[in-house]
């Protein structure tokens, strides 16, 4: 290869040198603009969807949260007055009325004597009505009627005596009610004070509860109480501490058919209420380094706005500063937004799901 072969394509090569470095220097530039200047440039923000409610003032209520029990305002262990073997009358489960035949205590030492001292007092009666008739007729003395008297009514009090407790073999209902399970089985021996069964009236229902004292104070009589939800009235609390729980009992009549008696169930204590005050969901308030806040719509955009607040009941709170009537709460989401990021409402919203109570 001659010298001159060699040098015709690098001058074809110099040739073309300045506008390839021309060219290199326009891509430079253009991606540089792509990469910095562009991306400076700020882009239109998507809107995020939010619901909102719309802050009105309200009724809340706060309540103190316990666990109650439910019982029947009447009910009773009844209990063998004797001892003996054990007869049912009332099935487990029947409805009798006050005065019926539920059980009885077979004792034949019972039986028997008041049976002998039945007969001995028609035999003392007869004696003295036969001694009585006499005396008129002249036959008889005073003093034997008397003693016949005397014997008549010593026996009348044996045979009394013997009747009261003839009557403690029998067990009666003491009130309309239910008969429950028996704690003995139809036929066996039972003793004096043993728990024969458990009578109750199924209509009248009460919760119990213990208050403790702080609580107690603030609350009287007739205070508005809830028992699963549903609403009813404090019948009474006790304005005493009791020994064993040091705490205050109480108790509500109940309307609740289907309830079991024995079983628990939550009981919720109105211990404050205010009117005409601004209430918010719960469930809108979210911390910042441990101060309350919540997020309203203004012009567009979520502002972030602090608060504070006063009392609470389940699902709502007061809200004492840091809202007005009217101001639109967003009341969940909280974890996709930021301060002033541009939202736009549901178009189903607007909405005012926090009713005044009515109660």
């Amino acid at each position: 290869m001659t010298l001159k072969n060699i040098k015709n394509p690098l001058n074809a090569a110099l040739k073309y040198k300045k506008p390839i470095g021309v060219l290199f220097t326009i891509i430079i530039v253009i991606l540089i603009y792509k990469n910095f200047v562009m991306s400076a440039t700020p882009t239109p923000q998507e809107e995020k969807i939010v619901e909102v409610e719309i802050v009105k003032n309200a009724t809340i209520k706060q309540t103190a949260n316990f666990i109650g029990t439910i019982r029947s305002r009447q009910q009773t262990a009844l209990t063998a007055k004797t001892n003996g073997i054990l007869t049912i009358i009332s099935k487990p489960g029947q409805l009798v009325k006050k005065g019926d035949l539920i059980a009885k205590i077979e004792n034949e030492d019972i039986e028997r004597s008041y049976k002998i001292l039945k007969e001995a007092e028609e035999i003392a009666k007869s004696q003295f009505d036969r001694t009585n008739s006499l005396l008129k007729s002249g036959v008889s003395s005073k003093n034997a009627v008397e003693e016949k008297k005397s014997l008549l009514l010593e026996t009348q009090k044996k045979r009394s005596d013997a009747n009261i407790a003839l009557e403690e073999i029998k067990i009666h209902a003491p009130f309309d009610g239910i008969v429950g399970l028996f704690k003995f089985r139809e036929g066996s021996q039972v003793n004096k004070e043993d728990i024969i069964v458990q009578f109750y009236d199924p209509k009248s229902l009460i919760v119990e509860f213990d208050v403790p004292l702080s609580v107690a104070k603030k609350v009287e009589n007739g205070e508005q109480i809830f028992v699963d939800d549903k609403e009813y009235r404090l019948t009474y609390i006790q304005k005493m501490l009791d020994e064993e729980t040091h705490m205050c009992p109480a108790y509500a009549e109940i309307d609740c058919p289907n309830c079991v008696i024995g079983t628990t169930v939550d009981v919720g204590l109105v211990t404050q209420k205010k009117q005409s005050v601004i209430v918010i969901p719960l469930e809108a308030i979210f911390l910042r380094d441990g101060k309350p806040f919540v997020y309203i719509v203004k012009d567009n955009k979520a502002m972030i706005t602090p608060i504070s607040y006063g009392i609470r009941d389940k699902k709502r709170i007061e809200i004492i500063s840091g809202l007005k009537e009217g101001d639109q709460v967003i009341p969940f989401g909280h974890n996709r937004l930021y301060p002033d990021v541009a939202v736009k409402i549901s178009p189903k919203d607007l909405k005012d799901p926090i009713n005044d109570s009515k109660k």
